[in-house]
């Protein structure tokens, strides 16, 4: 079936060519768009794609748009579903009764949140003009303003300096088809991870949403190269579902998620030929009976663990639970408490080497969407976990951000998350704390134009003084083409000499903040800064400079004569007078 669509949607998408855009074309569209929808409701990519084609063919047309605009909100790229809404809204506002409400959806995927707003206002108060109706086309008060409370969160979180930048890990993990959960060891040389991709899957056959089964696949990385992810075996894998959960810090046992009693953790360990054993229920009272655990880490010491379940007796949907080892046996678990757990779902924890800090995912806590992953640490005086701290854009968005597992110093994590430049559907990526290389008043950034700056210590400023000499620069501008993020040939010979420079001197660092002009949105407008910057980065990364000395910031827009917005600021930093 997943075949003969394709098939059809070709076919059509050439007649296009021919015939030109009209409406009896859009309902030519429509007609297989419903016949794929109603047959194989499932594969709603599918769908969405000829949906799309069918508004495109007709711009007129109220319904092809809605339903563009609908399946790109329950599919990836959601907030290109606005432009589809906007014309129903204006072609017929009645056409349905929550187009308010969708349309709010949309700009907030988009993180536009100030229009977002005024949309969910706008629905509002036609809610409340409309007491009695009950169509299948109405949003509840309750939810919209959850959506009000997320915009605002979002509006302020956006804001917010960030401290991380976000790498896509590449084609030799990530595929065209949904890639997710990645799990590494300490030294981060092996990664594991689920994927539903055709190639190397265990069944040849796709599920009932047309994507194929979930398999764990499995990664090792030489250097800074990832190596072709392959299938770990049929030991762990088989012709269903299975998904990866945690990998222990030494690499060699692997924790695994299995539909058994409704979901349950099972462990399989890895013996000296590298062959992965028959896994096994995790042993203790972690697994319950008729509910879910569905995600676990354990500590550095091996002594605590932590795990998500839907069991009785939380504060609602999934929770986070403790449970401690004494005498080799895991204990009865424990809820870890309103600080962590809320009304909503709470999932994804993990336990940094210090012991005393954790990471997890959560709907409830204050976000702008979806799940956001968020930082605790218990507090000895107190006696509490902190309050969650938001890790802000980019590593959030307003989709889902769960699973985040970092590495043990600190300075990277690796999540899966659904980007507009991915490789497919959710995709594998790499983030990197610059919290460290922040522009902050103690970090003496090496500039020669503020020698006035009272932390300029004798040592700065005969490390100005070299670049000055050597580079004759102090913020190196790059400069960039409309809506693109590579490096120019005029740009290269500044940047080949600094990578030079910086190799003779490993006390320096290099800050990259990035910036665009206004020409698309919020979202389109950080999305492009961020490659900017990081496309700076990958440059000296491939002219021999380790990645703890670079960090790369995107602003979004700046303003000012737009050829000049269209740019990344490299400087260079004296990294060895930080942590002072």
């Amino acid at each position: 079936m997943f075949i003969k669509y394709l098939f059809g949607f070709s076919m059509i998408f050439y007649a296009a060519i021919a015939v030109g855009q009209n409406t009896e074309l859009a309902n030519i569209y429509l007609e297989q768009a419903d016949q794929v929808y109603s047959e194989a409701k499932d594969a709603i990519e599918i769908a969405k794609e000829i949906y799309v084609q069918a508004a495109e063919a007709d711009t007129m047309h109220v319904r092809a748009n809605y339903m563009a605009g609908r399946l790109y909100l329950e599919t990836v790229n959601r907030d290109y579903s606005t432009k589809y809404f906007e014309r129903v809204k204006r072609l017929d506002p009645k056409y349905k009764f929550n187009i308010d409400y969708l349309l709010g959806r949309g700009y907030q995927y988009g993180l536009e949140f100030d229009i977002a707003l005024k949309y969910f206002e706008a629905y509002k108060k036609r809610l409340l003009a409309n007491r009695s109706y009950r169509g299948n086309d109405v949003t509840s008060t309750s939810e919209v303003n959850e959506r009000i409370e997320e915009c605002k969160n979002g509006m302020e979180i956006i804001d917010m300096p960030s401290l991380y930048t976000i790498e896509n890990v590449g084609e030799n993990v990530n595929s065209a088809w949904p890639d997710y959960a990645p799990v590494l060891n300490e030294d981060e040389t092996v990664m594991i991870f689920t994927s539903r991709r055709q190639e190397g899957n265990t069944n040849e056959n796709v599920d009932k949403d047309n994507f194929y089964f979930e398999d764990i696949f499995i990664s090792k990385r030489k250097g800074i190269t990832w190596s072709k992810a392959k299938n770990i075996g049929s030991n762990i894998n088989t012709p269903y579902h299975d998904s990866n959960l945690y990998l222990s810090r030494d690499g060699k046992e692997l924790y695994i998620y299995s539909d058994v009693g409704n979901g349950d953790i099972f462990y399989s360990s890895e013996n000296a030929n590298g062959e992965w054993s028959k896994p096994k229920p995790i042993p203790g009272r972690i697994n319950s009976a008729g509910f879910s655990e569905q995600s676990v880490n354990i500590s550095a010491d091996g002594e605590f663990l932590l795990f998500a379940s839907n069991r009785p007796g939380g504060y609602g949907g999934f929770d986070i639970y403790g449970c401690y080892k004494e005498d080799g046996e895991w204990k009865r678990p424990f809820n870890m408490g309103p600080e962590i757990n809320t009304k909503y779902d709470e999932d994804g924890p993990f336990i940094a080497k210090d012991g005393v800090t954790i990471y997890f995912s959560s709907k409830g806590h204050k976000g702008f969407g979806g799940f956001d992953v968020l930082k605790t640490k218990y507090n000895d005086k107190t006696q509490k976990w902190d309050k969650p701290e938001n890790l802000g854009y980019p590593v959030n968005t307003v989709d889902d951000e769960v699973y985040f597992n970092p590495t043990a110093d600190g300075k990277r994590g690796y999540l899966a998350s659904v980007r507009e430049e991915g490789q497919g559907f959710t995709d594998i990526y790499m983030v990197k704390y610059t919290g460290d290389l922040g522009v902050t008043a103690k970090s003496r950034i090496v500039d020669i134009k503020k020698k006035e700056n009272n932390f300029i210590s004798d040592a700065d400023l005969k490390t100005k003084q070299l670049i000055d000499s050597v580079l004759n620069i102090s913020a190196y501008q790059v400069y960039y083409e409309v809506n693109s993020a590579e490096i120019l040939p005029e740009f290269e010979g500044k940047l080949n000499d600094m990578a030079k420079f910086l190799r003779g001197h490993q006390n320096l660092g290099v800050q990259v903040s990035a910036f665009s002009s206004s020409d698309g949105n919020l979202k389109f407008n950080l999305e492009l800064s961020n490659k900017r910057a990081q496309a700076v980065v990958n440059y000296f990364k491939k002219n021999g400079i380790e990645e703890d000395r670079l960090a790369a910031r995107g602003f979004g827009v700046l303003s000012g004569s737009e050829t000049k917005t269209r740019k990344a600021e490299v400087k260079i930093m004296d990294l060895s007078r930080f942590g002072e």
